[in-house]
């Protein structure tokens, strides 16, 4: 990602979304056959795609770990710190 930011030309930014293509399940032939909208719409929806995934586990986690926490005998005043709050930065 650092390379993409950096990319003052074209064929630079080209080359620095080679990896990611590859990274998201484009094959070689098919990262040279597109077009360079097709190349970043590509690595783009991927990308929304796994910070969905991203989301939805952690919203998962977050359910499961309140219930074993507040289930916990042993502790008095358990303290329940929900996942969504430590990640608030991609929930915001």
């Amino acid at each position: 990602m650092d390379k993409i930011k950096e990319s003052k030309t074209i064929d630079k930014l080209v080359y620095a979304y080679e990896p990611l293509a590859y990274y998201f399940g484009m094959k070689p032939n098919e990262f040279w056959d597109c077009t360079y909208r097709e190349v970043v719409l590509f690595c783009e929806i991927n990308s929304m795609r796994k910070n969905d995934n991203f989301k939805a586990n952690i919203n998962l986690q977050e359910a499961v770990t309140n219930k074993l926490i507040q289930a916990d005998g042993m502790n008095k005043r358990p303290k329940i710190v929900p996942l969504r709050k430590m990640f608030e930065e991609l929930f915001g």
